[in-house]
């Protein structure tokens, strides 16, 4: 295992100009058509690496030692941020307005790494492996969903799938696991009250959306408070507030918006229909209305419990289980959440807090950064799985597949 480890570092150098290249050109969700250009070229010397485009800007690449044999997936995110990048690094972002400030040109530098050394180990293994970057894990619907649709877990036989994550709460060389629900089901809510408006001075001669807003806002707190059950985590936030355009005049209306996070489907239905339910209501006591939009997000992510113990001692074998920690329950959420739905997978957290106070910044900042260790962990870390699971399904008897209360 250890050689492994040496091996990635071999492409040390590399790792990290792939993903210097991928941080300087930022592209925001589903218009990734550079990034997907670079990764084809850097992609297309490999030979017997199969090479598609999928869902417009995405790519999947397929290594394939024995059509016969067990297929698994090892997938990474494209989408950069709508962000202003404050570093001063050589490789800050050159395209203005956008960063990688969630790790996603790391998450595509390990999976190249990866691919690197498995194609070198190709006469080691026996199977398939189907690389995917996908497009648009930062805006809904998602491209997990789109190259689902689109028949990627179907078109080869998938057997498993995994996916890391860079985190800044986790110092470099160590990863992050929870087996079962891991990250939290979002949803967004927009309502819009609308009164009759009018002057400042006169307020019962009017609906005034701003009061009844504000009170509806604090009221919906006792949704999280008191309609849910206090052991599973529920989050209702609500991050917008628009209305008026003068202080003297009551407004017409008002426009908020919010999100739903959960990790009970049940729960998560009987909410929605509970904030809807009360919005309409507390709208009609003084004397306004409310429209209640819903735009669905992303399911609970699931770890398979099966998958995430043999992960758990496979990962121990290359880095030492010191270096595994549990990880609490997340309460952003994650698109890979919807190809845990259909075949057994693991997310994983990849630490990367170094000793340069940038790396302990957290995602979605503009001064996130890593510690450029972390890809080579990463890099070992991946293709160590992969070729542990093919050795595992190797076994015609053995196979991942479990009851669904086993798996969740």
């Amino acid at each position: 295992m250890s050689n492994l480890l040496e091996e990635a570092r071999r492409y040390f150098p590399q790792l990290i100009a792939w993903r210097r290249h991928l941080h300087q050109y930022p592209e925001p969700s589903f218009e990734e058509r550079a990034t997907q250009a670079f990764l084809f070229s850097t992609l297309s010397s490999l030979p017997e690496l199969r090479l598609k485009t999928a869902a417009q800007t995405g790519l999947i690449a397929d290594l394939i030692t024995n059509p016969k044999g067990p297929w698994i997936a090892l997938r990474a995110d494209m989408d950069a941020l709508p962000i202003e990048e404050k570093s001063q690094h050589s490789y800050r972002s050159q395209n203005p307005g956008y960063m990688h400030a969630c790790g996603h040109d790391a998450h595509m530098a390990i999976l190249l790494g990866a691919i690197h050394l498995l194609w070198e180990q190709r006469t080691h293994w026996q199977g398939g492996i189907r690389f995917i970057f996908q497009p648009g894990e930062e805006k809904a619907p998602g491209g997990a969903s789109l190259l689902i649709q689109e028949g990627i877990l179907e078109e080869v036989p998938i057997q498993a799938i995994w996916a890391l994550h860079v985190t800044p709460q986790l110092p470099v060389g160590t990863i992050g696991l929870r087996a079962g629900p891991f990250m939290a089901a979002s949803d967004e809510i927009y309502i819009k009250l609308t009164g009759k408006g009018g002057h400042a001075a006169y307020p019962h001669l009017v609906g005034d959306p701003i009061a009844v807003g504000a009170y509806l806002i604090t009221e919906l707190q006792m949704v999280v408070s008191r309609a849910t059950d206090p052991r599973s985590p529920t989050v209702l936030t609500f991050g917008c507030f628009h209305a008026g355009t003068a202080p003297n005049i009551i407004p017409t209306h008002a426009d908020i918006a919010g999100t739903l996070r959960t990790f009970d489907e049940e729960s998560r239905q009987y909410l929605k229909r509970l904030i809807h339910t009360v919005a309409c209501h507390t709208a009609a006591n003084w004397g306004l209305t409310a429209e209640v939009k819903w735009f669905s997000g992303y399911p609970v992510l699931i770890n398979d419990r099966f998958l995430t113990t043999l992960t758990h001692q496979w990962a121990s074998a290359l880095i030492g289980s010191e270096k595994i920690q549990e990880v609490p329950l997340w309460l952003s959420s994650e698109d890979f959440a919807f190809y845990s739905q259909k075949v057994p997978a693991c997310f994983i957290r990849l630490g990367t807090a170094g000793d340069s106070p940038q790396t302990h910044f957290p995602v979605h900042t503009p001064e996130f950064d890593i510690s450029e260790e972390a890809l080579v962990i990463g890099t070992a870390l991946l293709t160590h799985l992969s070729l542990q699971a093919l050795r595992f399904l190797g076994n015609p008897r053995s196979t991942f597949e479990r009851p669904s209360s086993e798996r969740e």
